[in-house]
């Protein structure tokens, strides 16, 4: 078979056009999911040649509907994609073909252009609801949209007006479509079983699926619920497989026993186990309070700090760093860095990140939740010290006001806030001029 190629196609392919070069045509590659016997028809279910101009230079998705009159239809989304990532090092050409008449075996290609752009609609595809009702005693359906909805501006403008000389067959069309364009198994799926038949059989492990199901047993409850006394037993046996080892689970026993209230980086800090670990075990020693003036607390079971005005030593402050260019992002952790000591400026540190906050220290992140006890500031001791010893003679608040605002009343943690900032603004300038001496001290 004998193919005479373009010239265009040739200086194209060869890369031997001159200096005042022709730039190709560029194309979109739309793929129709259906066979295509008219191409007006084609066009018309994604809205017309002119919609699909508009939507391609304003870089909307297409949309493709089989019943374009149907307002009750699902339409079905296009996905959009450049040319490079479709294929790489593949050129995809559009060539117009002909064959001679005398001699079929001999033919003429013409080359047009490049595709630059793909349209697929490799997406699910919804229900769709036509507007339909069988006529009685025939095999023919009556189309209902002219009785549910105007189909022109004189229809809708006297819509109110007419008189219906028989109601409108009920025809109950869809609440809502479906949200994901691609079909999930994750989004429907069995509950999970925690009976104790089903443990056995996970541990029995013949003829089972080992790998361990994920499960949420920890208690989370918000300031006003009632605080749990003990863990369910459920919770406690799933923490023992998990962690069959003793040492994390006394690490966490005696740091409990120690204080009723850890926040969770307190809880890394101290054990040095691992953050996956100490999730899975955290469930049978305390559980998480959500908000209120303990929030993001992990408080021990059988404690109740809304009951003991000791638990205004564990309210929790958050102070937000973003002022201050010495301390980097969280993905970014330097190591932190006092008055006296030196800083990396490329240095990183996998210890945990501290839970109290240190006298000339700087913080390793930019935001950070505090317990009141933890922040080691003179001024900040002296402030609690205060409202702990003068506490016999102010009148103690109600019920409702320890759980909404705690044992401290709002102008202390305010003040305490402000030495935090206070200590880390000279600590930050302090550590400035030190850099700075020092790069000064490299070109004498």
């Amino acid at each position: 078979m004998e193919i005479k190629l373009d010239k265009k196609m040739d200086d194209f392919l060869n890369f031997n056009r001159p200096d005042e070069k022709e730039e190709p045509k560029h194309f979109i590659l739309i793929k129709y999911p259906g066979i295509v016997k008219n191409v007006d028809k084609a066009l018309q279910s994604m809205g017309g040649l002119q919609l699909i101009t508009q939507s391609h230079f304003n870089n909307h998705s297409l949309e493709l509907s089989h019943t374009p009159d149907n307002p009750y239809t699902s339409r079905i989304m296009a996905e959009r994609k450049p040319q490079d990532n479709i294929s790489s090092g593949t050129l995809n050409l559009v060539m117009k073909v002909r064959r001679k008449k005398s001699d079929p075996t001999k033919m003429e290609t013409k080359f047009l252009g490049l595709i630059n752009t793909v349209y697929t609609f490799d997406v699910m595809c919804d229900f769709q609801y036509l507007p339909l009702k069988k006529r009685i005693g025939t095999e023919g359906f009556e189309d209902l949209i002219p009785k549910l909805i105007p189909t022109d501006l004189s229809t809708a403008l006297r819509w109110w007006d007419k008189v219906m000389p028989q109601p409108t067959p009920l025809f109950l069309p869809p609440y809502q479509f479906s949200r994901y364009l691609t079909p999930s198994s994750k989004i429907l799926g069995r509950e999970t079983d925690h009976t104790e038949k089903t443990r056995r059989a996970v541990r029995s492990g013949y003829g089972q699926n080992l790998r361990v199901e994920r499960k949420a047993l920890s208690v989370t409850v918000m300031a006003a619920d009632d605080f749990p006394e003990k863990p369910s037993d459920e919770a406690v046996e799933e923490a023992h497989f998990r962690c069959k080892h003793e040492e994390p689970h006394r690490l966490l026993k005696e740091l409990f026993d120690e204080r009723p209230m850890w926040t969770r980086v307190g809880l890394l800090y101290r054990t040095k186990i691992d953050d996956s670990l100490l999730r899975s075990i955290l469930q049978k020693y305390a559980f998480y309070i959500q908000s209120g003036p303990w929030g993001r607390l992990w408080c021990k079971f059988g404690y109740d700090p809304r009951k003991d005005s000791e638990g205004g030593l564990y309210q929790t402050i958050m102070v937000s760093f973003r002022q201050h260019g010495s301390i980097p992002e969280r993905q970014r952790l330097k190591v932190s860095s006092d008055r006296a000591g030196t800083i990396n400026p490329n240095g990183e540190s996998n210890e945990p990140v501290s839970y109290m906050y240190e006298e000339g220290k700087l913080p390793r992140v930019r935001q950070m939740w505090y317990c009141v006890m933890d922040v080691q500031l003179p001024g900040a001791i002296e402030v609690l010290l205060g409202i702990m010893e003068g506490r016999e003679t102010r009148p103690q608040p109600s019920e409702e006001e320890i759980r909404d605002k705690g044992w401290l009343p709002p102008q202390v943690l305010d003040k305490i806030r402000d030495l935090i900032k206070e200590d880390v603004a000279n600590t930050s300038k302090e550590l400035e001029g030190t850099i700075q001496e020092r790069g000064e001290e490299d070109f004498n």
